[in-house]
């Protein structure tokens, strides 16, 4: 007898589920409509070494926690500012800026968000060719063997809506408003 009583009250006050449902998403899509459309892009370096060696291997995943550092010094954030004549303070360039090591597959990623789709690509772009150059000079100095060689597997994505992720937001708000 208690199913039957609340599947009545639920078919009587349906409404006031969906009416909240709706108000929960419609807020949602109005609050993202109102944030700041960030946008990001991506680029990926290969980090490889110059012999097929177990050793070698493992180094170069060691070292790519340090590379990752290195793509996100100030150093570089300055001469990536000045390559392109950004006006804009290093540390706000560094904190758009993430370089993730992808270990298993021996890659670095490089991840851009800005308000400027083509200033996220740029910067992507250009920090991944000043640290390739970096590396290519610095193994000038080893021996062939144990070289490791940093490249750009493909030029930085063009800048792409990060967030706000409207259809996202407004899904999740409508359900939850379901729920609630």
């Amino acid at each position: 007898m208690e199913l039957r009583d609340y599947i009545s009250a639920l078919v009587r006050r349906g409404w006031i589920i969906l009416l909240v449902a709706a108000i929960t998403a419609g807020s949602a899509f109005v609050f993202s409509n109102l944030q700041t459309v960030v946008y990001r892009s991506t680029i990926y370096l290969n980090v490889w070494p110059g012999r097929p060696d177990w050793g070698l291997q493992q180094t170069i995943k060691g070292l790519m926690r340090n590379y990752s550092s290195q793509i996100k010094s100030r150093d570089v954030a300055q001469q990536v500012i000045n390559r392109q004549q950004l006006d804009m303070p290093v540390d706000d360039l560094l904190r758009e800026m993430t370089v993730s090591p992808i270990e298993s597959d021996f890659l670095l990623q490089i991840d851009v968000d800005d308000i400027d789709p083509q200033r996220a690509q740029v910067i992507a772009q250009t920090a991944a060719e000043i640290f390739e150059e970096r590396i290519r000079v610095y193994m000038l100095d080893q021996d062939k063997r144990d070289r490791v060689e940093v490249f750009i597997r493909d030029d930085a994505t063009p800048g792409r809506v990060f967030w706000p992720q409207t259809g996202l937001l407004v899904i999740t708000r409508g359900l939850f408003g379901l729920l609630s």
